[in-house]
């Protein structure tokens, strides 16, 4: 018997699941909303169905720097970034989504400047926009050395995106150790083999 006298099970023992029924549009139930504390820098990985968010504003065109061992790409001020132009990587930082609702960083190749494109970077570019759109999974095509994207042919509703500005994204994926502004970072002492 609960305190009030009602039990939850009926006369024969059994369970009484109306007592937990609760009635369509109540706001008994408190609201909760997922905190994002990581959002990963990578490309959509091949078996999962993304979408890039359509605002520009949620583009970011940067450089990158990719150390081996470190989970996560380095962001780079443009001074840096033309202090060690071989190492730097240009890349458009998309949001994007996957089917779970996990959002993530996509660094998308931009157009070379010097127009010497190779076919994988201009795919992946096409890949992204055509995710725009649609929800779409990046495959690689070895034999056509391209990838190429699977549309999902179901009826996928349109991706909920979180409430938070591109710098507040960007500050999560970063943080305060993996941005590089000046030449005394850890980063950059390892990659000219000064540590």
């Amino acid at each position: 018997m609960s305190k009030n006298g009602d039990s939850p099970k009926n006369g024969k023992g059994n369970l009484d699941f109306s007592k937990f029924k609760i009635s369509s549009g109540s706001s008994d139930l408190p609201v909760a909303r997922k905190l994002i504390l990581h959002v990963p820098v990578t490309k959509a990985a091949k078996q999962r169905y993304v979408r890039v968010h359509r605002d520009k504003g949620y583009h970011f065109e940067c450089a990158l720097l990719n150390l081996e061992g470190e989970d996560r790409p380095f962001l780079l001020a443009p001074e840096i970034a033309q202090t060690i132009a071989k190492d730097a990587k240009r890349a458009t930082l998309k949001l994007a989504i996957d089917r779970q609702g996990n959002i993530f960083l996509w660094p998308v190749p931009p157009i070379p400047e010097d127009g010497n494109d190779n076919p994988w970077n201009q795919s992946q570019r096409e890949v992204a926009e055509l995710a725009e759109q649609y929800w779409v999974r990046l495959t690689s095509n070895r034999s056509v050395g391209c990838y190429e994207p699977i549309v999902a042919q179901g009826d996928i509703p349109e991706p909920v995106w979180p409430e938070l500005t591109m710098d507040e994204i960007l500050t999560i994926a970063f943080g305060s150790t993996h941005v590089i502004m000046d030449h005394e970072h850890p980063a950059l002492q390892k990659l000219w083999g000064l540590e």
